[in-house]
């Protein structure tokens, strides 16, 4: 295939002006707001960078396990969205809004019983994941987790309610909302860790304060008079049903995410071994490759609205042509943020480090991502689109099969044994891409995933 038709191949859009124009609406305010959550995600670590390497590896790998525990429920959000979108598309306003309030009060739960044990086992859950660290490291580590292991149900509804709200179209909302949360986490940071000189601790009651106020915020305007999607118990007519088509898709969604990341808490254990210099490598190679990716990120995240409002007209012809469409889309994308690797990776390691190491090992592993970015469309768009009808049963468990067998193991063998170090954990990533790109891409061309697309 020429490189013209390969172009034109990965723009094609006839046949999906729809969901064009719905992406082109819903985009600029997803890409707020990924920026601003990838300057949150960042911000503690640049701010640990002014204090010490201790520091920045302390709280670099509880950002790690936060980070796990915020996709967690994000993932769990998931259910509640998909749900709330294919109602909204067939039309069903006052069940979609039943919906909303099941999966609130679901989450809600789920989040809070999740958060309190979290919490009461939190000494030794760092001394278990990452007792092979530095007495300084470890300490900085327990200061910081004291605090920010009770965000986790804050997470949930914050994620919940932006998602409803996209779901019903409205993205400036959530947009306006990440604004505020971030702003609050750099203000509150450069107040508490610098000005007040709290160090880790004010970074993490920063952290802490500024995700319960934007879910609050969120949770307010969700259900604000004029809202595009307003949560309630009155017109749920089914609750039972809205509990289990929620939790079909959040559970195994959250099932996967845990599977996968918790690979990545594993991971940090090898590498909790391997010194300072290769922990704070990692961390600020997950810092830049966040940045880099922030526009493929924010097409990833309007998938589930996306192809579940399509899903609504019960069409399976149109929910593939719809996920096949929105993988052509994010592949773009994911070849340019790859290409961005290449260029970006050494300029974006000094905004993060002066450690000429640090910045050594960072910057090859930015660049075997880039070789291997493409692969993001097909690795995590394809098996979102299927998801969003239902079918989140099979990437459960593939993924976490490729996790723990390529990543966790490999990770091992080449990281520990044979002492690559921190290139270990890019290479295993890589394989993984490569093993789930061919495995997702077999099932959507099989049709088995369009068996849950069905009448209501």
């Amino acid at each position: 295939m020429s490189l013209k038709k390969w172009v034109a191949f990965l723009r094609d859009a006839a046949g999906h002006e729809e969901t064009d124009s719905a992406l082109k609406q819903m985009l600029p305010g997803m890409l707020v707001e990924q920026a601003a959550a990838v300057l949150l995600a960042n911000v503690n670590i640049f701010v640990m960078g002014f204090i010490s390497t201790e520091a920045l590896a302390g709280v670099g790998q509880i950002s790690t396990l936060n980070s796990i525990l915020m996709n967690a429920f994000q993932a769990f959000s998931i259910g509640g969205t998909a749900v709330v979108a294919r109602s909204i598309g067939a039309g069903k306003r006052d069940e979609a809004s039943g919906t909303a309030a099941s999966g609130l009060l679901l989450g809600g739960l789920f989040s809070l019983l999740i958060t309190c044990l979290i919490w009461c086992l939190r000494v030794p859950l760092v001394t278990l994941l990452f007792g092979a660290a530095e007495p300084s490291v470890i300490e900085n580590s327990l200061i910081y987790f004291n605090y920010t292991a009770l965000a986790p149900v804050m997470w949930f509804f914050y994620f919940q309610c932006c998602g409803f709200m996209r779901s019903a179209g409205d993205t400036r909302t959530p947009m306006m909302i990440s604004i505020v949360l971030n702003t609050l986490s750099i203000v509150l940071n450069v107040l508490f860790s610098l000005v007040l000189k709290l160090g880790v601790k004010g970074s993490a009651l920063a952290y802490l304060l500024s995700v319960t106020v934007s879910a609050a915020l969120a949770f307010l305007l969700l259900q604000r008079k004029g809202s595009a999607i307003r949560a309630s118990l009155h017109r749920n007519s089914g609750l039972r049903r809205g509990f289990r088509d929620i939790a079909a898709i959040a559970f195994p969604s959250t099932a996967e995410n845990l599977a996968f990341n918790g690979s990545r808490i594993v991971i940090q254990v090898f590498l909790a071994g391997m010194g300072t210099v290769m922990i704070s490598a990692n961390q600020v190679f997950n810092s830049v490759n966040e940045v880099i990716l922030v526009p493929f990120m924010s097409i990833y995240y309007l998938i589930i609205p996306l192809v579940g409002l399509s899903a609504g007209s019960n069409d399976r012809e149109r929910v593939r042509d719809t996920v096949s469409h929105l993988v052509r889309r994010s592949m773009l994308w994911a070849i340019l943020t790859g290409l961005a690797h290449f260029v970006l990776c050494v300029p974006l390691c000094l905004l993060f480090t002066r450690d000429t190491e640090v910045i050594r090992i960072a910057s090859v592993m930015l660049v075997i991502f880039g070789i291997v970015s493409p692969l993001q469309s097909t690795c995590f768009v394809l098996p979102n689109g299927m998801k969003a009808v239902g079918d989140a049963r099979f990437p459960m468990l593939f993924s976490s099969v490729t996790a723990w067998g390529i990543r966790v193991l490999g990770t091992w063998l080449l990281g520990v044994v044979c002492g690559w170090g921190a290139y270990a954990i890019i290479a295993t990533q890589a394989l993984d891409y490569v093993a789930r790109s061919i495995a997702y891409y077999r099932r959507f061309r099989g049709g088995k995933w369009l068996r849950s697309c069905r009448s209501e």
